[in-house]
């Protein structure tokens, strides 16, 4: 397969043809004789493959919030070829057992490629199919498991597995209109903990605050676009999340440190729940979808001035792959995955949930004025989304611990 336009590779911006050969990209040329997928139009930009590496596709006894087509349709229509699935499922994945449970389910379903995390359980094994280990500090180390998550911390250091924390202490969370809620403080205890104890591969996710971004030492740490948009809005149940958004003093922090350099990745932590869950602001469940609205939010950015396209690469893919361990991906070069991501910087719209691929139809950023989307998501060298429509059907999404 051939794939013409302009594309963003370590170089910056050429015009070239890539070709593919088994799903992987073998060259990189600027003319290519042959039929090809052209995306040569004003605006129109090749990206290397976007990866969100913290999304919850539910399934099993969720299954009627997310599953795994519904949720890797999402992915494809918003333009990411690869997720990271968090286990806090029903029932969770924390043990190669359940671990090999969930690949049996996501392999038929999914179709975009996809990595599991594992919980706090036995972690024997689970390395194989795993991502790394997710820790819930606020669920399990501050908590009567505080042994075993110690324990699973060891075991991951030993073999020099990814650690992947979200980082509260519930002791220092405060009274809310929206219920209980992590303060810039408990997610900066929280931080400082996990931090002190030495791991190699620590990686802090969803960070919401500038306290605890201040409080990061030696690990990389990723944050999403609701904290970097909603910070200081009056905000109703639909946007009730864990951790919580915070002031706007903390998104401008937190959009200040990632053009520093200071935060490595940005995640959607996709939570998708039923409109009808959200009603209470009280009993509301934390989260919503995310991977529909993350790369248009993003590219408004792009286009405001407030963000490099290059930086969103490094946010959305480069560091990612990075951080994941996964060599195959993060740019366009030959002997990488033919996974690409087409964006058109030009086209403006309005974010409207009831457009989205996700069970999930709501969104704290319902009728936002947004520029840039994308048009094409294509995996391994199969155009799996085009305009808006998916094209491919469920399991060719694959395991990254197994390519």
């Amino acid at each position: 397969m051939l794939v013409r336009g302009r594309l963003l590779t370590p170089a910056g911006l050429v015009e070239g043809t890539i070709r593919e050969e088994g799903g992987r990209i073998v060259e990189i040329s600027r003319e290519g004789d042959g039929e090809a997928l052209d995306f040569s139009g004003p605006g129109l930009v090749i990206l290397p493959g976007l990866i969100d590496m913290h999304v919850h596709l539910r399934d099993e006894l969720l299954s009627y919030k997310e599953d795994f087509t519904s949720g890797t349709s999402a992915a494809a229509a918003g333009g990411f070829v690869l997720v990271g699935d968090m286990p806090n499922t029903r029932p969770p994945v924390n043990s190669l057992t359940r671990l090999e449970e969930r690949e049996r389910l996501a392999a038929g379903k999914a179709l975009v490629d996809y990595g599991l995390y594992v919980g706090v359980g036995p972690p024997e094994g689970t390395e194989r199919l795993s991502l790394g280990l997710k820790v819930f500090m606020t669920s399990e180390y501050y908590s009567e498991r505080r042994g075993e998550t110690i324990g699973a911390l060891g075991y991951a250091e030993r073999r020099k597995r990814l650690v992947v924390v979200h980082a509260e202490n519930p002791k220092l969370y405060q009274e809310g209109r929206l219920g209980m809620a992590g303060t810039p403080e408990a997610e900066a205890e929280a931080v400082r903990e996990i931090c002190a104890q030495g791991l190699s591969r620590l990686h802090l996710t969803h960070l919401s605050s500038r306290a605890g971004l201040e409080a990061v030492r030696g690990a990389t740490c990723d944050t999403c676009p609701h904290y970097l948009l909603l910070g200081g809005q009056e905000l109703g149940s639909f946007a009730k999340v864990h951790p919580s958004i915070k002031k706007k003093e903390d998104s401008d922090a937190l959009l200040q440190a990632i053009s520093e350099g200071k935060i490595q990745a940005i995640t959607s932590d996709h939570a998708p729940h039923l409109p009808e869950e959200k009603g209470d602001p009280i009993t509301a469940p934390g989260g919503f979808p995310g991977l529909e609205t993350t790369l248009p939010l993003l590219l408004t950015l792009v286009n405001k001035g407030l963000l490099s396209l290059e930086q969103l690469v490094k946010l959305c893919s480069t560091n990612p792959a990075r951080i994941l361990g996964l060599e195959g991906f993060g740019s366009i070069e030959p002997g990488k995955f033919c996974s690409l991501t087409v964006v058109d910087l030009k086209a403006e719209g309005e974010i409207k949930a009831e457009r989205f691929h996700s069970k999930s139809k709501f969104t704290p950023f319902e009728g936002w004025r947004v520029k840039g989307k994308p048009v094409a998501t294509i995996v391994r060298g199969r155009l799996v989304m085009h305009g808006g429509e998916i094209l491919e059907k469920p399991g060719w999404g694959r395991n990254v611990r197994m390519l």
